[in-house]
């Protein structure tokens, strides 16, 4: 499974083209990403048929929301599903960075037949094992993680570790600089069967672009598709 993050109508198409699995969407991708328009979630909704997982962050910075943060971020969880997402990406975090389970409760509950995800704000939580316990028993689908660093490739050790308490009651998604260099090591290092990226820098690393590189994630996609079944047949150790 190949997650795509994108932020405008044409990396969509690209990513879906080259053969993304899924589609993230997000807007202000250089700050981390924020919520999305209404009307953009839409427009992708009508342009690809994949599986659509909506950003909600209201804002840059920190993932420590006030109240009213945390309200309008209920507000467009709840919008991006009626425009047609499958899903949506949510964090919030303590000021002692323990998860905001007020609010991830609150998500939960209002939208109980969706995809949910909690994204990097995971990377910064004070107890990620006690964190992922507590995202399963809310009934989350996926952990958007780099393992706690910026880059998945540093933090496999970690994601293994997450791979292994989750044993199959939560998805473990590595994000950060995935790219078609690294992704099989992240891979068989993992124990995860996914992955998530924007690929916006091309695999020869001398082009950056708004836009992400089909190539990069056709190529990608390849390594995941290999890996898988190579697996199938001859099981990784510990994987």
């Amino acid at each position: 499974m190949l997650e795509v993050c994108v932020e405008t109508i044409q990396a969509a198409k690209i990513a879906a083209e080259a053969g993304a699995d899924r589609i993230e969407l997000c807007s202000v991708l250089e700050m981390g990403g924020v919520t999305p328009s209404g009307p953009l979630v839409s427009a992708i909704r009508r342009a690809i048929k994949l599986p659509l997982i909506v950003l909600i962050r209201s804002r840059p910075g920190d993932f420590v929301y006030s109240e009213e943060d945390c309200e309008l971020m209920v507000q467009e969880a709840q919008t991006a599903i009626e425009l047609g997402a499958d899903g949506v990406a949510v964090g919030g975090l303590t000021p002692s960075l323990d998860l905001h389970l007020s609010f991830l409760r609150a998500i939960a509950s209002s939208l109980p037949k969706c995809q949910l995800v909690m994204h990097r704000a995971f990377d910064s939580v004070r107890d990620p094992m006690a964190a992922l316990e507590s995202l399963v028993e809310l009934g989350f689908t996926r952990i958007l993680t780099s393992g706690g660093g910026e880059f998945a490739i540093d933090g496999t050790d970690a994601l293994r570790r997450f791979s292994d308490l989750a044993n199959g009651r939560i998805e473990i998604l590595p994000a950060g600089g995935i790219s078609p260099s690294n992704a099989l090591a992240i891979l068989k290092d993992s124990g995860a069967s996914q992955l998530h990226g924007s690929f916006r820098i091309a695999p020869s690393g001398e082009m950056k672009s708004a836009l992400p590189s089909a190539q990069a994630i056709q190529q990608t996609k390849m390594i995941l598709a290999d890996f898988t079944l190579a697996g199938k047949y001859f099981p990784f150790p510990n994987a």
